[in-house]
């Protein structure tokens, strides 16, 4: 509630400069400040996930060769713009059903779980220059932390719907999470070491060159982590058309259906942020330091770049099955992340961030980053050779 109230204030302030040429008196312009920064609280989350749920249909549709959300009958307006409020409503007004031997207070207390974690991560998230809701010093753990909590969330929904299929799609999902958490925050690790601090403000500081070009492996592992941490594609194990039910929310329908389908959107914005912050600068960008308002519209151009990114993805990648997806954690993304790490710290130690030209530094990063690539691509090579070998020598002896 503190992360909330302090978010409120702080947009209110901002609100309130903002406001401060209308000439309003000063109790009058912080009461309208801070009415105007609980509306936009309460709307600009919804107004987001609505925005980008149509962005995401008619875009995969468009790499697919589909139309995607059209008029068919009943005017959805302008490129069915509206289609996506139309499903809100309906999904709004369907029957709640419960199964009959559910655990009650369990079953509705997951998805509410679950939407509150993905609104608290924007409490650290910095929206602009400034405008922040809490800077904490231990801001990215503060994000790490929450991630426990959504594993509650999926054990609650699979173990209180009392059906076995929502059971093993919950673990399976935890298994998943805690899986690919742990490259997921090496490579914050990695970032920390370059930026010298926890603070999101203070690792956007740190980014004179955005780390994606100093640390494309960081960003990288970084990225691959966090799509499977919010379930999408190749990730997204739970839609795929092999499954027999929809995995941990399958007893779920109507509003609490809807309020996991939130989430999942929710988080994946703020994980768009979140990867703009850490690697593309936040909102840091040209003329920010003349025209500070410019710094949301910068972050919101990246993260809605980082977003395009994963509507690509999802319109072009296949599913993993459970055995590919952990396999490929553990034999490369988990051992990939531990020696870069090993090969960070090394830079980090040879070439502190004073004491040396500005450009040095990102350059040591980026020449350490290349040679990691290429010792990585010749060892994927000699062993996929081997494995080539072993399976010709296999096949000859059967015959």
């Amino acid at each position: 509630m503190d992360f909330a109230k302090d978010l409120i204030v702080n947009i209110g302030n901002w609100l309130g400069d903002v406001l401060a040429s209308t000439g309003l008196p000063d109790p009058w312009l912080r009461i309208v400040s801070l009415a105007g920064a609980g509306l936009v609280l309460a709307l600009l989350p919804i107004i987001i996930v609505i925005f980008l749920i149509w962005a995401e249909r008619k875009v995969v549709a468009r790499m697919q060769d589909r139309l995607g959300p059209n008029a068919s009958g009943v005017y959805a307006g302008p490129y069915a713009i509206f289609q996506t409020i139309a499903d809100a409503i309906k999904m709004l007004t369907k029957e709640d059903v419960v199964p009959a031997a559910a655990d009650r207070w369990v079953f509705n207390a997951a998805p509410v779980v679950i939407l509150s974690v993905a609104i608290a991560i924007w409490a650290v998230i910095p929206l602009g220059s400034g405008l922040i809701g809490a800077d904490l010093n231990i801001g990215i753990l503060y994000v790490l932390s929450l991630g426990a909590g959504g594993l509650v969330s999926l054990m609650m929904a699979g173990w209180g719907s009392n059906n076995k299929y929502s059971l093993i799609g919950a673990l399976r999902a935890i298994a998943q999470l805690i899986s690919y958490e742990i490259p997921q925050v090496l490579a914050i690790l990695a970032v920390v070491m370059v930026a010298g601090s926890f603070s999101m403000q203070d690792i956007i500081e740190a980014q004179d060159v955005a780390f994606v070009f100093a640390m494309p492996v960081t960003a990288m592992l970084f990225l691959v982590a966090s799509l499977a941490e919010v379930g999408r594609v190749p990730f997204d194990l739970a839609e795929a058309d092999s499954e027999i039910v929809a995995g941990y929310f399958v007893e779920y329908s109507g509003m609490k259906f809807g309020q996991f389908y939130l989430s999942e959107f929710i988080n994946n914005t703020a994980l768009c942020a979140i990867v703009a912050t850490l690697f593309l600068g936040g909102w840091r960008g040209p003329f920010v330091d003349t025209i500070p308002v410019l710094g949301s519209l910068w972050l919101l151009l990246k993260t809605l770049a980082v977003f395009f990114l994963f509507m690509w993805l999802r319109g072009t990648m296949v599913r993993l099955r459970i055995d590919q997806m952990l396999r490929f954690n553990w034999k490369f993304l988990v051992p990939l992340a531990l020696v870069n790490i090993c090969v960070i710290a090394l830079v980090d130690s040879a070439v502190p961030a004073s004491g040396v030209a500005g450009w040095v530094r990102p350059v040591s990063l980026l020449t350490a980053n290349v040679a990691l690539l290429i010792g990585t691509a010749i060892v994927l090579t000699v062993s996929g050779r081997r494995a080539r070998s072993a399976s010709g020598q296999s096949i000859a002896a059967g015959r």
